[in-house]
């Protein structure tokens, strides 16, 4: 899978779809997906309902 960065086309339309939504994501919380993403780990709903609940995560 492609290395995605804050600047990549793929997780800028991500973020313009949340936004769409009318959800934004603090940047700290946006590199932390990017993180998680770039690492090879598997994106469960599980992982994704702790980012969402969680600040600190």
């Amino acid at each position: 899978m492609k290395h995605l960065t804050l600047e990549s086309k793929e997780f800028k339309r991500v973020m313009q779809n949340l936004h769409l939504e009318n959800l934004n994501l603090p940047l700290e919380k946006q590199k932390r997906i990017l993180k998680i993403v770039n690492s090879g780990a598997e994106i469960t709903p599980s992982l994704i309902k702790d980012l969402m609940e969680h600040e600190d995560v």
